[in-house]
């Protein structure tokens, strides 16, 4: 369990950084669709979360199969993943912890070792081991 959790939480942390890089389209979006939260704010559509996160985590592909076995619905899956949160009030209450922009090169700890080379321009930025 404690796998999940800190994958979740890296997974949480990544949607919020690319939240707050593209803050405004994403509200231009959210305007026309959107999908509220428990708390009572709003967020994307659950397929544009998935996808943004499986692009930033290419790792979470590997679970996705089993969880769409276990249940298709794109809002519960959401749910599991722990990202069925208004990220404009986590991002203006400054409730967010540690991103991953924040994070110094040297204590960054890769999530799941990725197999894949690195691209040109830095990303994904390279795991040191």
């Amino acid at each position: 369990m404690a796998f999940f959790e800190n994958f979740t939480s890296v997974i949480r942390d990544k949607w919020l950084d690319y939240f707050r890089a593209n803050r405004t389209w994403l509200e231009v979006q959210m305007a026309t669709t959107s999908v509220r939260t428990p708390e009572g704010g709003r967020r994307p559509s659950s397929f544009l979360i998935l996808g943004v996160v499986n692009a930033l985590e290419p790792k979470l592909s590997n679970l996705m199969v089993p969880f769409y076995q276990l249940n298709s619905d794109e809002d519960a899956l959401i749910d599991v993943l722990g990202l069925n949160f208004d990220p404009e009030a986590v991002l203006d209450n400054g409730e967010v912890g540690k991103t991953i922009e924040a994070s110094s090169e040297g204590d960054t700890t890769p999530l799941l070792e990725s197999e894949a080379p690195a691209t040109q321009g830095g990303w994904p930025p390279e795991m040191d081991d």
